[in-house]
């Protein structure tokens, strides 16, 4: 029996090559649910669900399963690190313009975690090409997430998102002043790829404050973004999940822990490569 709450991402089931199709997790998430596999899903958004969150969200309600966490779409992190280079290229409209178009995406993010209760969401502070070349933004922007997202309840948790310019540790670090009502998750394959696997969990101050971990492997050498995709299952990659374990359980880690390695097939998904991965975890989580 698993000694952490173990959740599965609705990004393992659903994508383009089935169509986006949101009745697979209706389908597959409950009875794995009731085997005690999982005690629920991490809401991955989606650009294709804007037009359609309430049909989502009433989809997934009716199906019994809970969401005690919600993963805001990543373009939000893009267009945020997009508006600092185009601001430091004196382009002050066009920044302007991107900040706006992706704090209302945030918004709508907010209001769907409030539309399935969940009391949690991961952020991607920085990403894209122009990742965390001009963090500062970033940060100032966090300001306004913050602000954005309080009436709703909801927390903030920032991920370790891969970096282009320095690495996921020290943006964490420079973020720590602003950690009073923000949290941090960790990623394994984001982790492994600037090889901080052992560095970030040795960080007596980082540490108190990783709430959330995802679960994922990869295959390639430290920095080399290209590994990133596809996303491999734990055991198909490259990490060492026995010696990742054992740091959780030498820190104590009692968070919750998210499966996001998909299964996602044409025209479906593969609900038992994904049952016996989840297996395969409460075995050892």
């Amino acid at each position: 029996m698993a000694k952490r709450t173990i959740l599965a991402s609705t990004g393992t089931l659903v994508g383009r090559i089935n169509g986006y199709d949101i009745t697979l997790v209706s389908r597959i998430f409950p009875p794995l649910m009731e085997e005690g596999l999982i005690a629920g899903g991490e809401l991955m958004m989606l650009n294709s669900y804007y037009d359609r969150m309430d049909a989502v969200a009433e989809e997934w309600k009716n199906a019994g399963i809970a969401f005690p966490v919600l993963h805001c779409e990543k373009d939000v992190g893009t267009f945020f690190s997009d508006a600092g280079t185009l601001l430091s290229s004196g382009d002050t409209a066009a920044a302007e313009s991107t900040v706006s178009h992706a704090l209302d995406l945030f918004l709508q993010n907010c209001e769907m975690a409030a539309k399935v209760h969940a009391k949690r969401m991961v952020l991607h502070l920085w990403g894209g090409r122009n990742s965390d070349a001009h963090l500062s933004m970033n940060r100032d922007l966090l300001e306004k997430c913050r602000e954005i997202i309080r009436p709703y309840g909801v927390r903030l948790l920032i991920e370790n998102i891969p970096s282009a310019v320095r690495d996921p540790l020290t943006n964490w670090r420079d973020l720590l002043p602003l950690s009073k009502d923000v949290g941090l998750i960790f990623d394994t394959r984001f982790g492994n790829l600037h090889r901080q696997m052992e560095e970030i969990w040795a960080d007596r101050d980082i540490v108190p404050h990783i709430e959330h971990i995802h679960i994922s492997d990869h295959l390639g050498a430290e920095r080399d973004f290209s590994s990133l995709r596809p996303i491999l299952h734990p055991g198909e990659g490259m990490i060492d999940f026995d010696r990742f374990v054992t740091i959780l359980d030498e820190k104590h880690y009692s968070g919750t822990v998210t499966l996001e390695s998909p299964v996602i097939m044409e025209g479906g998904a593969d609900g038992d490569k994904l049952r016996r991965t989840l297996i395969w975890m409460n075995e050892r989580f």
